[in-house]
């Protein structure tokens, strides 16, 4: 009986091996009529039988690479395949389809991580997509996968796998480490020219992302959380470099009272430069207008509210010194029943357009429990009229001292 069992086994396994695709049946499944194709190999002698779980049967599967002619004359395009057979029972097989594992172009290169990290850190945002408000810490920088499966769609366009390990915010319950699969797309305007842009999400396979740990917090410490992500922490890096290279251009003195405060801003918008316009701002005005955490990151509206003031103070048609006189007539007036805030109002030469500010001191930190003051903007608005009923007013006078007689 025993004997028999053997005998029936190993006729078995005859019987699958025998009924194997030739490598006759396989290059013609690969290759079909052959059109195109330069050269043909098997990148190994044997193929593999394996258990596939999508389609929870057998597969037998063989690696051959095809080189074929290109659209790009003189460029050759090289394919490695898997020609994947399905078991079809009684020790038969059928072809089923030929899976692209990845490709390149003759005597062009993939794409070396030197090339990639240098767009990663170009635009870290565009990489990161959904995760860069939420990643917290990159246990290494991101890698290319053991198995990057480089694959081209034109010499212009590469796609591959990178591979990730980071940890990160789960809204409202803690931090998750996570190891995952990036795929990754490269794009350049010439075959051979420098990789411009690219895009990049992580691998929905779920075998491909494996949650490591995870601690739970409560709110209050992931807010704090929330100055450790990759946007806050590359934006404030950038942030503080901007601020320290436009401290450059201007030195703002510690201001004693609202009246110097405001002969010195005066002075800025009338003959500064949108640069020291901006370094004079990051350093007068209130905690209320960064962002949490931040000296140097404004909140995004009050981004683009300096931007429209730089605009309007020296790049459009009338400047804040055609509207505003080198001695203005303004007022410092108290502000209720509070001793240091004051609201400052500047006078222009023509009507509906004046200048305001709300100043006061307040506490920006302690030494030694000591509260440490400091004069600060609490509200502002520069206002230049541009409409042509103020150009024709200014442009009426013969002598500029005649509008601003005090200068």
């Amino acid at each position: 009986m025993k004997s028999f069992l053997f005998v029936l086994l190993i006729s078995l396994f005859y019987s699958l091996a025998q009924a194997q695709p030739s490598d006759a049946t396989i290059k013609k499944d690969a290759i079909g009529n052959e059109s195109g194709v330069l050269s043909f190999k098997f990148t190994k002698s044997t193929g593999t039988r394996q258990w596939n779980r999508s389609t929870g049967n057998w597969e037998y599967v063989r690696g051959v690479a095809v080189k074929r002619k290109s659209e790009y004359p003189g460029i050759n395009l090289v394919v490695y395949e898997d020609v994947v057979y399905q078991y079809t029972g009684g020790g038969g097989y059928s072809f089923w389809k030929v899976r692209v594992v990845s490709n390149e172009y003759e005597g062009l290169p993939n794409p070396t991580l030197s090339d990639i990290t240098g767009l990663i850190n170009k635009d870290p945002e565009k990489f990161y997509g959904y995760y860069y408000s939420l990643i917290t810490k990159l246990w290494h920088q991101p890698q290319l996968a053991d198995t990057p499966g480089f694959i081209w769609s034109s010499p212009k366009a590469v796609e591959f796998r990178m591979k990730m390990k980071f940890d990160y915010i789960v809204r409202s319950k803690g931090i998750e480490t996570l190891e995952s699969i990036w795929n990754v797309h490269l794009y350049r305007d010439e075959p051979k020219g420098p990789w411009k842009s690219m895009f990049a999400t992580r691998s929905e396979d779920g075998t491909e992302n494996q949650v490591l740990d995870f601690k739970a917090y409560t709110p209050q410490q992931l807010a704090d959380f929330e100055k450790q992500t990759l946007q806050f922490t590359i934006a404030e890096q950038k942030g503080k470099q901007q601020a320290a290279d436009l401290a450059k251009t201007i030195t703002v003195p510690e201001f004693n009272n609202a009246d110097e405060m405001l002969r010195f801003l005066h002075d800025v918008l009338r003959n500064g430069n949108p640069d020291k316009l901006r370094a004079v701002m990051l350093q007068v005005l209130a905690p209320g207008f960064f962002v949490e955490g931040s000296k140097v990151q404004l909140m995004p509206t009050e981004e683009r509210n300096l931007a429209d003031v730089i605009t309007a103070v020296y790049n459009n048609k009338v400047k804040y010194k055609d509207l505003y006189c080198a001695v203005p007539t303004y007022k410092v007036e108290r502000w209720g029943n509070s001793d240091t805030r004051k609201d400052i109002t500047i006078r222009s030469v023509v009507d509906n357009c004046n200048t305001l500010f709300t100043v006061d001191r307040v506490n920006i930190g302690y030494v030694e429990g000591v509260p440490v003051t400091r004069l600060v903007i609490l509200s502002y608005g520069i206002y230049v009229r541009q409409d042509q009923d103020a150009i024709n007013y200014i442009n009426s006078f013969s002598d500029r001292s005649k509008i601003c007689p005090n200068d």
